[in-house]
């Protein structure tokens, strides 16, 4: 008997209240989750599993969520994975960042 697939989420976020209050959360939705706390961690990370969908932050230390996200779809497997930006940020200009960088939804 095949085991049934579950979904992965990928979760990139600095803050750890938000890494643990996400993970809880998604994984009572019965998917596995794996989390980066960077951009490049994660860049690492999809180069040994590509997730179903990714969680990601825009305000980060260092490569911030925009760039992220530009170099995660530059990644040929990754670019029919979903990436939804979380964020406090809700200018418009931010918005349209997000959604210009590969996101599909903020």
């Amino acid at each position: 008997m095949r085991e049934a697939h579950r979904d992965v989420v990928l979760v990139i976020d600095d803050s750890p209240e938000t890494l643990s209050f996400l993970t809880e959360a998604i994984e009572r939705s019965g998917a596995t989750v794996l989390v980066a706390v960077a951009g490049d961690l994660a860049l690492a990370l999809v180069d040994e599993v590509t997730p179903d969908v990714i969680l990601l932050d825009a305000v980060m230390p260092g490569m911030d969520g925009f760039e992220t996200c530009r170099r995660l779809k530059a990644k040929g497997h990754l670019a029919h994975v979903p990436v939804i930006f979380m964020t406090g940020l809700s200018e418009t200009e931010h918005i349209v960042k997000g959604l210009e960088a590969g996101g599909v939804d903020y």
